[in-house]
């Protein structure tokens, strides 16, 4: 065996492992983010069956074109008052909507919203992921 047929045998073999491995990686991923989508749909659906009067009354904020932007929102009573705010944001209120903190926590796990509490008020920043979800639909 000479030396030219081992190195052109060998380049072969690596070109062939590394394809392989490319293509392999490729259709992985694929198949991952395909999972994902399933899944981030599930979910969706999952909080729409659960908590359809607040994304309802959500959608409703998000009709408003003023109100593209606000991604803020308080959890209070509507007997109660908010003091200064430095950005626009909702009110959703614990006596009109039932399972208002039940949908708050459920929504906070899967990470469709943050708490950002400045003070006694509950106060949560919604993610874009889910800003868009209530928007498309």
């Amino acid at each position: 065996m000479d030396i030219l047929s081992l190195a052109v045998g060998f380049l072969v073999g690596t070109a062939t492992g590394a394809a392989g491995n490319y293509m392999a990686d490729r259709f992985t991923d694929s198949r991952r983010e395909k999972k994902q989508v399933k899944e981030n749909n599930r979910l969706w659906r999952e909080v729409e069956t659960r908590f359809p009067d607040l994304i309802d009354e959500m959608r409703a904020d998000f009709s408003n074109p003023e109100h593209r932007d606000t991604r803020a929102f308080f959890i209070k009573s509507s007997k109660t008052s908010i003091g200064f705010l430095t950005e626009p944001c909702f009110e959703y209120h614990t006596d009109k909507l039932p399972n208002l903190q039940p949908a708050v926590l459920f929504l906070e796990r899967e990470g469709f919203i943050s708490d950002i509490t400045p003070a006694n008020c509950p106060m949560y920043r919604m993610h874009e992921h889910f800003v868009d979800r209530l928007i498309e639909s």
